[in-house]
């Protein structure tokens, strides 16, 4: 029996799909581009690998017939690889240093080598958030690591923009500046720092669209909270069974008093408090973080004095 996410979406299929109706007469680089969008699409971040890191070890088995809709780096590099190769763009998998590294493994991105040999870095796990949320990648040949080439992002936007990979009509990095432009703007001499705090987050959560998985769901609400210049920590909490790791995040926002969050696929954030985050502990949730145990304890009490 197929155990936990491994059975909710088989995307085999939505990958040949793509591969046979490939728009014709594309340059290597509009080929590279029109792929990565639609894979990006597709795929989900494999979260259980942060309690087992052999899942993100697993070799994808193409012969099967079957390719979870969730993996780790690893497979989503090997599986752009063997697409790309397919397709007759050579790919290939490197290993890249990560400032924040998450996990014990090591994080891997591909190679895209075109014919005139320009060699450039396209990182899809990375930028999956971004591309199923509608913004522009950050990822996608825009990176000089271990000096490799880059186009500029006038370039591409002139490519999304000829392939209609443009969501609506404009990326959702304008509509994210046009709410930061109304927001503060607005007079809150009425309330007081953390009720501005809490509406400002009230709408921001507006803007998190439904993802395939929630780990792009976190990424993006945390990449809002920095746009709008929310002061805040993520925390990971986890819940462990035979089965799954459920993972959840957890947003404090600093403000005069502590202001907490959980942000849980997609229900979206959801305001919650200590005592509800004690409980949760109480009841079999977990968090590696000694900060994030201290400042529930600090919290609670202050409550019983």
């Amino acid at each position: 029996m197929v155990k936990y996410m491994e059975h909710i979406n088989n995307v085999y299929n939505d990958i040949k799909m793509l591969i046979i109706n490939m728009p014709e007469d594309l340059t290597e680089i509009e080929k590279a581009r029109w792929l990565y969008i639609k894979l990006g699409e597709l795929f989900s971040y494999d979260y259980r690998v942060a309690g087992d890191k052999s899942i993100g070890q697993k070799k994808i088995d193409f012969d099967s017939e079957y390719i979870s809709n969730y993996q780790t780096c690893l497979q989503i590099c090997e599986i752009m690889k063997r697409v790309y190769n397919e397709l007759g763009i050579e790919c290939n998998i490197i290993t890249l240093e990560m400032e924040d590294k998450k996990y014990e493994i090591e994080h891997v991105a591909n190679e895209i080598v075109l014919e005139s040999g320009e060699r450039y870095i396209a990182d899809l796990t990375l930028d999956l958030p971004y591309i199923q949320s509608g913004s522009f990648t950050r990822n996608f040949m825009m990176s000089d690591k271990n000096n490799h080439d880059v186009i500029s992002e006038s370039r591409l936007m002139a490519i999304d923009e000829e392939l209609n990979l443009v969501k609506n009509g404009e990326y959702t990095d304008k509509k994210i500046r046009d709410k930061k432009s109304v927001l503060n703007g607005l007079d809150y001499s009425n309330l007081t720092y953390d009720e501005m705090l809490v509406y400002k987050v009230g709408k921001i959560k507006e803007m998190i669209p439904n993802f395939n998985g929630y780990n792009e769901g976190k990424m993006f609400a945390e990449k809002l909270l920095n746009d709008f210049n929310i002061d805040h920590h993520l925390f990971n909490l986890i819940y462990k069974d035979d089965e799954r790791n459920k993972v959840i995040g957890c947003f404090l926002v600093f403000g005069d008093e502590n202001i907490w969050y959980i942000y849980a696929g997609n229900s979206g954030l959801i305001r919650t408090d200590a005592k509800k985050l004690s409980l949760m502990m109480e009841r079999g949730w977990s968090c590696k973080s000694g900060m994030f145990h201290n400042m529930l304890e600090d919290e609670m009490n202050r409550m019983h004095k």
